[in-house]
């Protein structure tokens, strides 16, 4: 039997389905069971951006672009009424278990009461790996605090990075509002190196069971609890609860205990901190403990996310998620985010309806659709509300604020508090690949690791004093001077689980503390342990994107405190040249960044990797340096503190790098733009040799049709994955060289609607992918011939610099130092204020001969290395 297919016109052609027309879309995409409200722009009906649609989103929303066009999602054509008929059959059979993720959704939870109403044998559990139990537990009744932090003159990080916690990218854009004079103060106590301890004016770094024991110190300080402190940790303590009193908060992570969750409570209501609680957003926490209990069941269908548990040798086993799982007797495909229409509740208990922006590409359903299919219903559409909500941007409904009393002896009341052990390990989320579940990403694998820079791989963070003591340290850093990616691979037991991981020492991290990802280390019975660790004699390759840390001499990052940049006169760049100025234009762009409010989190680099067509290379040509992104964020460890800077092309006014190009590839814009003429390029590379800043970029290889065909560039054209490319930006193919363009194509789309419309471009009109996904909106494109745009104002601040600017380059993209706001009082807290380093900078790896580029094989072969598996 032949299938013609037709082309048929529109009769009413929809204004966004037009070469070159662009719609824009609200809805929410659900991370860990909590919706993001995000805008996504669609370009003929493919979904290819998205942006906050109110505050700040994590980077899972952005990056999930590339599961939605993975291929590695097609598998069987799913069977869903067979599988559906089984499923009745193993329930008339005896007890079957439904594992679901984390779920926020009224909606959903209607639907499992009908469907485990006409199934007695249905039973169903809640899985997380990073589960917020202890949250509910502390208290003592399941409630859910949401925090305003940005209302507090003094903020409290208790253990928690913004990762971590469902409100935690919220958090930093309403702290970061705070970082400009009058500035807010920001006290850390964590157990491991985290990016908004690395922030802190003050850092005090300590064991997990030692975390506890200070927040049960800082409650008697505060007349929580009765009794004195056993210790002021160095002075830390009092000067810490002095400025609480004065209107602060604690923000404590989910992973400590329900008593020390009750205290942290205990202590904001006494701080009346800006502080509300809601209702759970959970009907029932989802935790790690239904792993187990999912091994151990005949009959069972897992819908959740990360960690996969053993499927073989049940009676009945099925596995529903975003990727066909060849294991599983039963797999079916879900929705992905985009392809799904849906009800779910965010981190601050507000209730966002999601509808699906692009029919399911390869059959999946919701999971609202696989429980209403259980039971015979048919999901509805959007409701004219829902319709309206989405519309008009807002949620469907808010939640009630609820009231909540510390009862009299809290003291009497609270558990035991962890016990110390010589070592101790935190099984936390990873920055990129959270429990596992984004695994297949490789927009989230070769971003690198906040901190660790690391790239494609997991690795144990344990402090160098901790290494040194294993006799570890100084073979890494000679291996580091030589260029030697490997580091040794250890055996690390945590209860009656261990697994393999590779050692990477950190600076920062407490003696006796060992930070591991969850995406590599899982325990299904908590994530805070004593460890033991034991060298295997054998060797795993690691690769970074910055080995070094030290500034140096060169003032890359200039930090300054609070009263003296107000004092500070703004600083006049001098500017020498033979050269006679370019011709002016009708916009001078130009772009600034402000360090205080850069947390070095690396949404900017991803969601320019996303508008701009910029490949995944694959670790073994990021071993060699050639990662591809346009932006670097640098790391350093100082005195003050982790310091972070973005540093993309700087779109100099004298540039180095034209005046070398023997084909004028490199050329200069009216506007201030330094572009790049791709059809020009021979690849001379004598740009990249003489930019002081080194922001460009060589395509060594097919680095594009290799992305998109997945490790085979003949696929490349016929890949759904490039659906995924912007049309606005050119695929570049190999051989030419690449940087930041200001996302030129931005601003001539702005040009051409501002044309339309016979007017000029507004103020803030064009706005550039990473300034659209900052969380702590850090960074500010404009024009500098706007006498209204803020980016005047910028360049007139005491804190306002150039980045090398020795080398007379007169770049357009300009800095604002980094302010800190330490405790003034002579004997202040001194925390962790050493300065932290790997020492000298080693050699950059040596370039080897190409073979192939191995765009899912970041991993070694056996990849779920940690999982109790052996390189």
């Amino acid at each position: 039997m032949s299938v013609r297919v037709q082309g048929v016109p529109y009769v009413r052609q929809p204004e966004w389905v037009v070469e070159g027309g662009e719609a824009e879309f609200v809805t929410a995409i659900s991370h860990a069971g909590f919706a993001e409200p995000v805008r996504v722009k669609v370009y003929q009906e493919r979904p290819l951006f998205l942006t906050p649609l109110e505050r700040a989103m994590s980077p899972y929303p952005l990056a999930g672009l590339y599961a939605l066009y993975d291929p590695a999602r097609q598998g069987k054509a799913p069977d869903w009424e067979g599988f559906y008929a089984a499923w009745r059959k193993a329930l008339a059979e005896g007890e079957t278990l439904l594992v679901l993720p984390r779920t926020t959704s009224p909606r959903l939870e209607g639907l499992l009461e009908r469907a485990r109403a006409r199934f007695p044998n249905l039973q169903v559990a809640r899985f997380e790996a990073w589960s917020l139990e202890n949250i509910y537990l502390g208290a003592e009744l399941a409630l859910g605090p949401v925090y305003t932090p940005e209302k507090a003159e003094t903020v409290l990080l208790l253990d928690v990075d913004l990762h971590e916690h469902p409100a935690g990218y919220l958090w930093w854009e309403a702290l970061s509002r705070r970082r400009v004079p009058p500035m807010n103060r920001i006290y850390a106590v964590e157990s491991g190196a985290s990016l908004l301890g690395s922030m802190a004016d003050h850092r005090l770094a300590l064991k997990p069971s030692q975390v506890e024991a200070f927040l049960l110190a800082l409650a008697q300080a505060l007349g929580v609890l009765p009794g004195s402190p056993a210790s002021e940790y160095g002075g830390f303590l009092p000067a810490l609860a002095e400025d609480l009193r004065r209107g602060g908060v604690l923000l404590a992570g989910p992973q400590l205990s329900p008593g020390a969750q009750a205290l942290a409570m205990a202590i904001n209501q006494v701080l009346k901190a800006p502080v509300g609680y809601v209702e759970p957003p959970e009907r029932e926490a989802a935790t790690p403990r239904a792993f187990a209990q999912a091994e151990g069941a005949q009959r069972l269908v897992w819908a959740a996310e990360g960690p996969l548990p053993n499927l073989s040798g049940k009676a009945f086993a099925a596995a529903l998620s975003l990727y066909p799982n060849k294991k599983a007797p039963w797999s079916l495909p879900l929705a992905h985010p985009l392809e799904a229409s849906g009800q779910h509740l965010d981190a601050e208990g507000r209730l966002w309806p999601a509808q699906a922006l692009i029919q399911p590409l390869w059959g999946g359903k919701t999971l609202e659709e696989v429980v209403a299919g259980l039971v015979g219903e048919e999901v509805p559409a959007l409701s004219p509300e829902e319709k309206r909500a989405l519309v008009e941007g807002r949620p469907l409904a808010r939640a009630q604020a609820l009231s909540l009393e510390v009862r009299p002896g809290l003291e009497g009341r609270l558990p035991p508090l962890r016990k110390e052990a010589p070592l101790e390990i935190t099984l936390r989320p990873d920055a990129s690949l959270y429990d596992g579940r984004y695994r297949e990403n490789p927009y989230l694998e070769e971003l690198p690791r906040p901190l660790s820079r690391l790239v494609w791989d997991g690795a144990l963070l344990l402090g160098e004093e901790d290494t040194e003591d294993l006799g570890l340290l100084e073979d890494i850093r000679a291996r580091e001077r030589r260029a030697d990616p490997k580091r040794p691979l250890l055996r690390v037991k945590a209860g009656e689980r261990e697994a393999l991981l590779p050692l990477w020492p950190l600076p920062g991290l407490p003696k006796g503390s060992g930070v591991a990802p969850l995406s590599h280390f899982f325990h299904p019975e908590g994530v805070i342990w004593p460890m033991e660790v034991s060298p295997t004699g054998r060797h795993y390759p690691l690769v970074s994107t910055q080995y070094h840390g030290y500034l140096g001499e060169v003032e890359a990052v200039k930090v300054l405190e609070e009263k003296k940049a107000l004092d500070m006169e703004p600083h006049k760049e001098k500017r020498v040249s033979f050269y006679p100025p370019w011709p002016q234009g009708e916009h001078a762009w130009a772009m600034t960044v402000d360090l205080t409010r850069c947390l070095g989190c690396g949404l900017c680099v991803l969601a320019c990797q996303v508008e701009n067509n910029i490949p995944v290379v694959g670790k073994e040509e990021v071993k060699k340096g050639r990662e591809m992104h346009w932006i670097r964020v640098d790391r350093y460890f100082a005195e003050e503190g982790v310091l972070h800077q973005p540093v993309m092309c700087q779109h100099c006014e004298k540039a180095p790098c034209e005046a070398v190009c023997p084909v004028a590839a490199t050329v200069h814009s009216s506007e201030g733009l330094n572009l790049m003429v791709y059809s020009r390029c021979v690849g001379t590379k004598y740009c990249s040799a003489n930019c002081p800043y080194k922001a460009r970029r060589f395509n060594f290889f097919s680095y594009a049709e290799t992305f998109l065909g997945q490790g085979d560039p003949r696929r490349a054209k016929e890949s759904p994955l490039s659906l995924l490319m912007n049309p606005e930006v050119t695929v570049r193919s190999r051989g030419v060289m690449e940087k930041c363009t200001y996302c030129v194509q931005r601003i001539e789309l702005a040009r051409a609607e501002a044309a339309k419309e016979g007017r000029k471009i507004r103020t803030g009109e064009v706005q550039t992918a990473c300034q659209e996904a900052c969380p702590g909106k850090a960074i500010h494109f404009g024009d500098l011939l706007d006498p209204e745009d803020p980016i005047q104002a910028h360049r007139k601040e005491g804190r306002h610099y150039a980045l090398l600017e020795e080398a007379n380059t007169w770049p357009r993209t300009t800095y604002l130092a980094h302010l800190k706001n330490p405790n003034p009082k002579p004997g202040g807290p001194q925390g962790d204020t050493r300065p932290h380093g790997p020492g000298p900078e080693p050699h950059q790896p040596p370039s080897r001969p190409f073979h192939h580029l191995d765009l899912r094989g970041g991993h070694h072969p056996d990849h779920h290395l940690g999982r109790g598996s052996a390189p």
